[in-house]
């Protein structure tokens, strides 16, 4: 049967055309060699290359754009991007953020990915703004002005896929990257959560106890949280069976920490950790258990606590401390009465309340002298204010864990694999750290009591820019953004020079 003009007119040279029905024809390669058996010309089919209809014409195959994409990539020539059309408008204050503000994490990542580096910041911005699933980053990309700057190419579905799995095959690239956001002079600090995943392709998901307290399946995740910087610089990724206690050493040496002080919470209080630490020759801020042997509450119990060694002010509080030696390493007992009075008072309500089982009289009684109190190990050769100091910091990582779980939204993978859980895992980090950022300049600002960095996000994400003529030029920004924009660091002024 004669294929009819409408699939012939896409017909080239060196390609067939193969009819499915009448209204639908598939395009493929095609080419002939001599058969010297059946001495004569055999045809020999190649690639395919899309479909064709008489309402929609040609329609390129997902795996042929897919493989057009990786070539270009792959060949270095810059993106060809489309000559924006007069009138069109784009999102402007995120892109202008990260092209200014970012522009030493996009450097590092042109040098350490200078293949994948334009896709990798496209994925951290669309997980920042949208959240985006595989699916739609590239459709919420192209609505930034990003986009325009470092182009669009290899942001289909399919060609993301391979993306990650290649970018998590090289950890050691990753950890270049991560390990130049660590000061090995600095104070770090260390903690563990678990990301929900139902993939059953890969072994890094296990049954285990999650922080919510319910079995599920899950991998558990190591950060590590740089206090200057008030970053999250390092994640390691762990079967969840295996809890971040055991895993610590490894975790140590492999962000390449030496000579910083480590703050570590009472959940790695162990005598193997505190070995490994005296044998790495970390310096360490450990809490301790109340139950610890060798802590001594009765210096507390008068009301003048006269067994004190000392106290200071801590957020207009008082603190007294005491210092004790236990196993060969300098501990303090701090004491906080307002945290003391705060404890005292919840735990009598509980006494009191029937529903609640095991709060009596009795223990009230027993565990008194150790409300308010915290217990703190530490080699760092410190004083006990800065001890206590440092520590409280601790606080930076676990907003980060909650950020990443409840604004990234990267509570529950289902990446199939773990590489490319890997290469998922590092977009999410970037995307924090971005996040982060914001927040520091929100604090900077005075204006973290009114706004939270995401709402610094919906603002930047609501200033706009306009082609008008053969320039780009910001559109009109509400009242209510232009702080949150000018706190950002972002001129957007016509003659900013920016655009």
């Amino acid at each position: 049967m004669t294929p009819p003009d409408w699939a012939v007119k896409f017909r080239r040279p060196g390609t067939e055309l193969r009819r499915v029905n009448d209204a639908l024809y598939k395009l493929y390669e095609c080419s002939s060699v001599y058969d010297k058996g059946k001495k004569r010309a055999r045809k020999i089919t190649g690639k395919y290359l899309g479909s064709i209809t008489e309402a929609g014409g040609f329609k390129e195959s997902r795996k042929r754009i897919m493989e057009r994409e990786i070539e270009g990539l792959r060949s270095g020539k810059p993106a060809e991007v489309a000559e924006p059309r007069i009138g069109e408008v784009k999102e402007y204050g995120l892109s202008g953020y990260i092209l200014k503000e970012q522009k030493p994490c996009i450097d590092r990542l042109k040098t350490i990915f200078p293949e994948a580096w334009s896709r990798i910041v496209s994925l951290a911005y669309c997980r920042l703004r949208f959240q985006s699933p595989m699916r739609r980053v590239a459709g919420d990309f192209a609505d930034s002005f990003l986009s325009y700057k470092i182009g669009t190419r290899g942001l289909s579905a399919n060609t993301l896929s391979g993306l990650l799995h290649d970018l998590g095959t090289h950890r050691d690239k990753i950890t270049e990257f991560m390990r130049s956001y660590i000061d090995p002079h600095d104070n770090i600090i260390f903690d563990g959560t678990d990301q929900l995943s139902a993939s059953r392709c890969m072994d890094y998901p296990q049954l285990t106890k999650t922080k919510k307290g319910a079995f599920d399946t899950a991998v558990n995740i190591m950060w590590i949280f740089n206090c200057a910087k008030h970053l999250p610089v390092y994640y390691r990724l762990m079967p969840g069976s295996i809890k971040d206690v055991s895993a610590f050493k490894v975790c140590v040496e492999d962000s390449g920490m030496r000579n910083g002080v480590a703050i570590i919470d009472k959940g790695f209080q162990s005598a193997s950790n505190i070995e490994k630490l005296d044998e790495l020759g970390i310096k360490f801020i450990m809490s301790l258990k109340r139950s610890t042997k060798g802590l001594d509450y009765s210096i507390f119990a008068s009301r003048t606590n006269e067994g004190a060694d000392g106290a200071f002010l801590y957020h207009k509080r008082p603190i007294w401390w005491k210092r004790f030696e236990i196993d060969g390493h300098e501990v303090f007992l701090y004491l906080d009465e307002a945290h003391r009075s705060d404890e005292s008072e919840d735990y009598m309500r509980r006494v009191f309340n029937p529903d609640m089982e095991g709060y009596t009289m009795e223990n009230y009684k027993a565990r008194a002298l150790q409300f308010g109190t915290l217990a703190l190990m530490t080699t760092s050769g410190k004083d006990a204010e800065h001890v206590y100091l440092d520590y409280k910091t601790r606080g930076d990582v676990e907003q980060a864990i909650d950020a990443f779980k409840n604004i990234i939204e990267a509570d529950h993978s289902y990446m199939q694999d773990e590489k490319s859980l890997e290469a998922w895992t590092f977009i999410c980090l970037l995307a924090l750290q971005w996040y982060y950022d914001l927040s520091e300049r929100l604090k900077n600002a005075e204006l973290s009591n009114k706004f939270a960095p995401m709402d610094m996000v919906r603002s930047l994400s609501r200033v706009r820019t306009v082609r008008v003529a053969n320039k780009w030029i910001p559109a009109e920004v509400m009242k209510k953004d232009r702080q949150l924009v000018e706190a950002a660091g972002l001129d957007i002024t016509p003659d900013s020079g920016i655009l």
